[in-house]
């Protein structure tokens, strides 16, 4: 209204309403006067006007009366004293002009030429008058004057002042107005001025300076409480909206990086939502699969989707968890394992009329689970086995106790028992140095001493080693070992455990009276070793599956051909790779053998090792050390291994404990002292260390003889002072060479 509204500011809008009302008040004021001045000056312009016909008709009343113009145009001319008056003139009672005036400079016309009806007229500029003349109460003529009044440049005059009074008035008013209002925009402006700030900067730090108590005041009080509200709230906002952007990037970063698709589905309007993850996942397209709720179910397998199906019912009904697994044909044609998850949202009475979830690959995690599965299986095999083949050498060393302790044994019987003993013990043996080598793989502490090595010299005590096994099934053994030698960079003892794994295989897997044949030759860069038999054979696709571990290829019963543990072929395997070579399996089917073939690194020809070399130093007999202490808390154990030391000539003292081992050691100076780890007080590591720190005792040599077999066991023993570590139980022979070395 009035264009308030185009107004921009508050103090124009202030000003323009003062303008409005104090002008509108004084022009109605000023109209009022203006009225009021004008009618006065009317009035007092008709009452001069007929005061002066009054004076002129009473001057003129003799000259009427007696008909004397002369002194009628005296009395008229009277009358030229006040300007204003332009004419007069007498009129007698028939109406005829007795006497007239006209003022200079008046038109002759202007003067009726007979009596005019008596009254009054009054113009913008000139007013006339017609009163009659009395005499005695008879009217006797008429008298007419006619002015020029002057009212309209009265009222002008006035008007003009009362402009310039009204106008000086209203600057005066906006003056003091303007000052005045500043105790009331000022504070205003500053709050207007500090929303600006906060719209522009989105700072909510700024505040409104409260001037005064009254209703502005309160104003900025309420302004500047709702800044720290609506400050809180931003900061809360903005809280809440970093957490929503960061738990929306952690969302989108589990969606990215997992295997979940997203579903949503419409239970009333039966429309179903299926993410794009969901759709590459099974590798179809919006076309091949759209949002429908049979594209899902088309594609499941028909076992599962009676479990899907009770499943859901289950939680429309019940609201119990729904999550299931279940078989999805992806675009390939591939069934896939899925995890199908989802919850669904029930109105007031618990109906529910949405439901949203996930699809989850699980395809790995059930491989993972079946590959656990037959894990399992082969460990609760290999328990069994490795239970069965403890027991089948136990079996006949404790009948061979029975026939030793049997007087009646004959010579011959008796020397036949302790062959067989001999042969079963080392069987034992061998069986648990392969499972503490599977051991030492599976932590990556097996270690090769690296050196130039002969292969005629590995397969020379592979095929020592595997002699026993060989003769007992009675088998044909044909050996072709390389002419000249074939010099190789690399672990000898491990490379003949390598080919003896190989060669009691051969024995093991052939039918008593087979063949075996063993065969050694140069290929370019490579030594190449075959060992070849004529006994069970290996299925097709068993030959790549053998060298893994706990693997046995399955006889006619369904349990393995030949026993065994399943460990000999992988430890075959680790041990070439880690010689940077490879071994492969061939074989025509069951019953007609088998042939593996190693192939290693070989240094140049020139390198290859005289004929007849042997890197073992040379012992001569009578060398051998002479006073031995044998340590152990198996008094059975200390007491025969100390009489085999005394049967070969070596004085051999016993404790059985660490405290007494060190006392005895003092007592009998001994030259090397066989010595027990797992000891009751003092273990074998500190009384190692005592046995070195004590300066009483001779120098001695210090040979750890323990269970404890490991690298890390080994290494320890090193830092304890021992010289030496064997691993129980130990080799006779090995520990005669050793004691020998030692002297």
């Amino acid at each position: 209204m009035f264009g308030l509204a185009q107004v921009r500011t508050l103090q124009k809008k202030l000003d323009l309403i003062l303008a409005l009302t104090v002008g509108l008040a004084l022009l109605l004021a000023s109209g009022a006067l203006l009225v009021v001045e004008a009618g006065k000056e009317w009035r007092g312009a008709k009452d001069s006007l007929a005061a002066q016909a009054e004076i002129v008709g009473l001057a003129s009343e003799a000259a009427l009366a007696f008909g004397d113009t002369k002194v009628g145009e005296q009395n008229l001319r009277v009358l030229q004293a006040l300007p204003q008056v332009t004419a007069a003139a007498l009129y007698d009672t028939q109406g005829r002009q007795f006497a007239r005036f006209l003022a200079p400079g008046a038109d002759a016309t202007s003067l009726p030429p007979s009596a005019p009806p008596v009254g009054m007229q009054f113009g913008l500029q000139t007013a006339s008058v017609v009163r009659p003349v009395l005499s005695n109460g008879e009217a006797i003529g008429r008298v007419y004057v006619a002015v020029r009044h002057g009212v309209l440049q009265e009222v002008a005059a006035y008007l003009g002042l009362l402009v310039f009074t009204v106008l000086v008035s209203m600057f005066g008013a906006l003056l003091l107005a303007r000052r005045l209002q500043h105790s009331l925009t000022d504070p205003i402006r500053e709050v207007s001025g500090v929303a600006r700030t906060v719209l522009e900067e989105g700072r909510f730090d700024v505040r409104a300076r409260k001037r005064s108590a009254d209703e502005v005041g309160q104003l900025v009080d309420a302004f500047n409480a709702m800044l720290d509200e609506l400050g809180l709230r931003a900061r809360v906002l903005q809280e809440t909206n970093e957490a929503l952007r960061s738990s929306d990037a952690r969302y989108q970063l589990a969606v990215r990086g997992s295997s979940a698709g997203l579903w949503d589905w419409d239970i009333d309007g039966g429309a179903m939502f299926y993410s794009p993850r969901l759709r590459g996942t099974l590798g179809y397209s919006e076309d091949e699969f759209p949002d429908v709720p049979g594209s899902l179910a088309e594609r499941m397998h028909p076992e599962d989707r009676p479990e899907v199906d009770a499943a859901l019912q289950v939680h429309l009904d019940h609201d119990a968890p729904f999550q299931v697994q279940c078989r999805l044909r992806d675009h390939a044609g591939q069934w896939r394992w899925f995890m199908v998850a989802g919850m669904a949202a029930r109105d007031d009475a618990g109906r529910a009329y949405r439901m949203a979830g996930s699809l989850i690959d699980i395809s790995e995690r059930k491989a993972s689970e079946l590959l656990l599965q037959q894990s399992n299986r082969a460990k609760d095999a290999f328990l069994a086995t490795l239970a069965h083949e403890l027991r089948n050498p136990l079996a006949p060393l404790r009948t061979g106790l029975q026939i030793l302790k049997n007087p009646r044994a004959a010579p011959a019987m008796q020397q036949r028992t302790l062959g067989m003993m001999e042969r079963q013990l080392t069987h034992m043996v061998r069986l648990i140095d392969d499972l503490l080598d599977i051991s030492r793989i599976n932590s990556g502490k097996i270690r090769l001493e690296l050196a130039q090595a002969s292969l005629r010299a590995a397969l020379q005590t592979a095929l020592e080693l595997a002699r026993p096994a060989i003769d007992a099934a009675s088998h044909a053994l044909q050996v072709e070992l390389p002419d000249p030698d074939i010099a190789l960079q690399g672990d000898e003892t491990r490379l003949a455990q390598v080919f003896g794994n190989l060669l009691n295989n051969a024995a093991r897997y052939t039918p008593a009276g087979g063949s075996i044949r063993v065969r050694a030759w140069r290929e370019g860069e490579k030594a190449c070793v075959e060992v070849r038999d004529n006994g069970v054979g290996i299925p097709p696709e068993m030959l790549e599956r053998v060298f893994s571990l706990f693997t046995q290829v399955e006889g006619n019963t369904g349990r393995a051909a030949a026993g065994g543990l399943g460990i000999g072929l992988f430890l075959v395997r680790t041990l070439v790779e880690m010689h940077g070579g490879h071994v492969t399996a061939t074989s025509e089917g069951k019953g007609l053998g088998a042939t593996f073939t190693v192939r290693l690194p070989c240094l140049p020809p020139a390198a290859a090792p005289a004929p007849g070399h042997d890197s073992a130093p040379v012992v001569r007999a009578g060398e051998v050390a002479t006073r031995v202490l044998v340590v152990d808390d198996n008094v059975d154990a200390a007491e025969t291994l100390a009489v085999l030391l005394e049967m070969q000539g070596v004085q051999a003292r016993q404790a059985h404990s660490g405290q007494a081992a060190l006392e005895r050691a003092r007592e009998f100076q001994p030259d090397v002292v066989l010595l027990d780890i797992g000891l009751p007080d003092l273990d074998g590591y500190d009384v190692a260390r005592r046995l070195r720190a004590d300066t009483e005792l001779a120098p001695l040599k210090l040979v750890a003889l323990t269970g404890w077999g490991g690298e890390q066991d080994r290494e320890r023993a090193r830092e304890a002072g021992f010289d030496h570590h064997l691993t129980k139980p130990v080799d006779p022979a090995l520990l005669e060479d050793l004691l020998r070395r030692l002297a």
